[in-house]
This record gives C-alpha cells, structure tokens and sequence, in this order.
C-alpha cells in the first residue's frame, strides 16, 4: 500500500513537474509573441514615419515649386504689362515720326518730280518710248514700265493721246510702306485709238480705258545722278 501510495505521490509530482514547464514554456512562447509583434510594430512604425516625412518633404516641394508658378506668373503679368505699355508709347512714337515724315514730305519741292512726269508724259504721247524709258529707274519692279520691248507693245496699242490733266503729292497713308514711297496721284486725260492695227482686234484696256484715268506714280531719287525717276505706275496707292 505505501508503494502504490508513493508511486502516486511521484505520478502527481511527475504531472505537477509537467505541467511547470508547460507554463514555463508558454509563458516565454507568449513572451516571443509579444517581441515579434513589438519589433513588427516598430518596423511598421517605423515605415510609416519615413513615408509621411517622405510626403511632408514633397509636400514642402510641391508647396515650394506653387510659390515660385506663382511668382514666375506675377513677374510674366508684370512684364506683359511693361511690354504693352512701352508697345503702346511705340506706336505712339510710329505715328508720331509717321506725322513728322508726312510734314517733312509736303515741304518737298516736288517742282523736279513733275518735270519728270510731265517729260514722261510727253514722249509716251508723242510715241518716244525710249525717252520716256530713260525716265523710268532701272530698280524699278514695274516690269510693264521696265522692260523697253514690253512697254512699248503695251503703250502703243493702249494709247492715241495722253496728257495730264492733274497731278499732287499724295500723302493721305503714313504705314510704314507708304512712308518710305514719294508717290504722286496723278489724273491722266487719255484717247485710245479708233482700231487696232490689225482691224479685226479689240483695243485693249488693260492699263488705261477712254476718258479719266487715276494713276499712282512712285518717284525714286537717284543718287548717282542726282535726279529722280519714275519706279511705279500704279492703279492703287
């Protein structure tokens, strides 16, 4: 009887023995739990202080790069307005010199120029188109007026008579163009020819028609010659 009482008495304290250890075990196991899941929290922690100072650094950026658009934009409007503003005292300046030009324009002595018309006019009425060439500049662009052979075809079968009835200085545009010409609108009287050589042909029209004939006559001076000369004969100024 006492031995199966002490063989119980060890089975119980065998079990208690166990059952220490098992805590024991348990308890560290749950003390490795907890760690792991601190360290995780750390990290975890950790990430996430690194993306939000990652966020507040492009934040600050984003903030930085608003100022200086916005900046930039106030010194562009700023600029516009300086440019608008001298753009506008500069067409104020244009016209202004453009009003000078066309006063300086009317003191002229055009008594030169309508010598050279009225002697232009005189040889095409009297058919010497090669005096009349010589008064016409050799830079001129007019090709009709230019080339000898195509103003001659063209003059002697558009006219019978010319002369001028009227002619001025014309300084009504002051654009840049038309401040740089010295031009004339001149009023040509002109008669064309009963008929054609050829009998059976129309009279052309193509430069001058019966009657009043409104014409514009760039002048160009002559530097080399100290004379001025036609350049253009136009329809518009």
């Amino acid at each position: 009887m006492k031995k199966f009482i002490i063989v119980i008495v060890f089975v119980f304290l065998i079990a208690i023995l166990i059952s220490f250890n098992y805590l024991l075990w348990d308890r560290e196991k749950q003390l490795e739990n907890y760690q792991d899941m601190s360290d995780s929290n750390n990290l975890t922690i950790d990430t996430l202080s690194e993306r939000m100072n990652t966020l507040d650094k492009l934040n600050k950026d984003l903030n930085q790069r608003v100022e200086n658009l916005t900046n930039d934009n106030a010194t562009i409007r700023e600029y516009s307005s300086s440019v608008y503003s001298e753009n506008v005292e500069l067409k104020k300046d244009i016209l202004s010199k453009g009003d000078l030009i066309t006063a300086l324009k009317k003191t002229l002595n055009t008594a030169p120029m309508d010598t050279v018309i009225k002697k232009w006019t005189d040889a095409v009425n009297s058919k010497n188109f090669a005096a009349a060439q010589a008064l016409v500049s050799k830079d001129s662009k007019d090709n009709t007026i230019k080339d000898p052979a195509k103003f001659k075809e063209a003059y002697r079968s558009e006219l019978k008579s010319i002369k001028i009835k009227s002619s001025k200085l014309f300084t009504e545009l002051n654009d840049d163009e038309h401040l740089e010409k010295v031009q004339f609108k001149v009023v040509f009287e002109v008669a064309k020819p009963d008929k054609t050589e050829d009998s059976t042909a129309k009279v052309s029209e193509n430069i001058f028609k019966s009657g009043d004939n409104e014409k514009y006559l760039t002048m160009e001076f002559n530097s080399n010659t100290n004379e001025w000369l036609i350049s253009e004969i136009e329809d518009n100024p």
